[in-house]
């Protein structure tokens, strides 16, 4: 074992004063993504909201937009430039198979669907002997809770208690993944910011259900004039209108015949008049809002243009995906390598995979790179899944690009008078 190893190993075992205590293999096996049991997990009160289809699309949206993304590790020189690193232990952890059960793409799905739905993600950090990550194990948060112990100093200490844990977890074997928070400490749900406008959005779609399960009918008033009937009429009278009007009995344009004596009064508002159409598309809007994403990345085009489509395109990346993927990547870098490494080795997603599908902005943006030397044709090819080109390696720029000192260089050349003067 290198110094470095060893130091690192010490400082680990020295945290806080506490003797370290790591969950076995049989605990971590035993947290999957459905529960150990084999049940499947219960929605519960996320099971409503994931109902409504803005809030589905929204969640949708934003952990594909994270999962598709593939996140390099990179080792940095002195300088400051960076290469992939990989053969760091961690390099194809983070890339391709963050554990046995789960891709790079529906590990960071599952994150983030927990951390917009629940208000927080987790993950256990399973090491080595030389405290290398072997493994990013997703944890529900139904089943993590936080925790505060005393060390031997005196000071309070954050710890993790997981369900199935003999041990707490310490804070740097616990990725974690806040949403919007309050104290930094524990992430608050967006649903939970957002329940009075889900709450309207659930019973306008109850309504909706219940308006068109109904035949598109509404409620009222049955009255029979001179006459008072007893309860067995009435029961009698209430059975034969269900069975006349009801669309689940076989009449969904049902007819009821009245006996002469018999008017019938709605007491319910039409959908037009109660301004049913216009709540749904409201409650669109005013659910996007809380996720940050743009009423047409749910396909809501009512308002929108072919340049609306593409600024909300970069306005989304901009004001939402690169928020989210910061804070990951803040976190992994912190908390999955060593503090030997921290400074050196960095994990960070590549965006330019965005650019993938559409080929024109992605032509464009080589283009440009290869202007001024950013990038080689070989680089170029290897990146867009082509073989290497011979003489391919050398950089280019335009020719009629120069530095500032050059420039000066040849116009006192080309004019002698100017070095006279001087």
């Amino acid at each position: 074992m290198t110094k470095k190893r060893l130091a690192d190993k010490i400082e680990q075992m020295k945290v806080f004063g506490l003797e370290i205590r790591k969950a076995s293999k049989v605990e971590t096996s035993r947290v999957t993504a459905w529960s150990y049991t084999g049940g499947r997990q219960i929605l519960a009160s996320r099971s409503k909201p994931m109902l409504l289809s803005t809030v589905y699309r929204c969640v949708d949206l934003i952990s594909d937009s994270v999962a598709v993304l593939p996140l390099k590790t990179y080792e940095l020189d002195k300088d400051g430039f960076k290469k992939e690193a990989k053969n760091h232990p961690a390099y194809y952890i983070l890339d391709m198979e963050p554990n046995e059960d789960m891709t790079r793409y529906v590990f960071f799905k599952t994150i983030m669907a927990s951390v917009l739905l629940t208000g927080n993600g987790y993950a256990y950090i399973e090491r080595d002997k030389d405290l290398n990550v072997t493994q990013l194990i997703y944890i529900p948060s139904g089943q993590v809770s936080i925790v505060w112990i005393q060390d031997k100093k005196g000071i309070m200490r954050k710890r993790y208690q997981v369900v199935g844990f003999k041990e707490l977890v310490e804070p740097r074997d616990m990725f974690h993944v806040l949403n919007f928070s309050y104290d930094g400490i524990i992430g608050v749900s967006t649903l939970e910011h957002a329940r009075q406008t889900i709450d309207i959005s659930t019973s306008t779609e109850e309504h909706a259900a219940g308006f068109f399960k109904s035949g598109a009918s509404v409620a009222g008033i049955l009255t029979v004039e001179g006459a008072r009937l007893d309860s067995k009429q009435k029961d009698q009278i209430y059975q034969t209108w269900e069975e006349r009007t009801n669309p689940m009995n076989g009449h969904p344009n049902g007819i009821a015949i009245l006996e002469g004596n018999m008017k019938y009064q709605p007491i319910s508002i039409s959908p037009k008049d109660s301004q049913f159409i216009e709540s749904r598309m409201f409650n669109v809007v005013d659910m996007c809002r809380f996720f940050s994403v743009s009423p047409v990345k749910v396909f809501d085009l009512s308002k929108s243009s072919y340049s609306t489509v593409e600024a909300t395109q970069l306005q989304y990346l901009t004001d939402t995906v690169l928020a989210v993927i910061t804070k990951i990547e803040q976190e992994i870098n912190r908390k999955i390598f060593l503090p030997s490494e921290r400074g050196r080795i960095i994990a960070e997603f590549d965006t330019s995979a965005i650019l993938r599908t559409d080929k024109a902005a992605q032509a464009s943006f080589y283009k440009e790179m290869s202007y001024i030397a950013g990038i080689t044709p070989n680089e170029t090819r290897r990146e867009l899944g082509y073989s290497r080109l011979e003489g391919g390696d050398n950089a280019f720029v335009q020719s009629n690009m120069q530095t500032l000192s050059n420039a000066v260089v040849q116009r006192v050349e080309e004019n002698p008078v100017i070095n006279e003067k001087r």
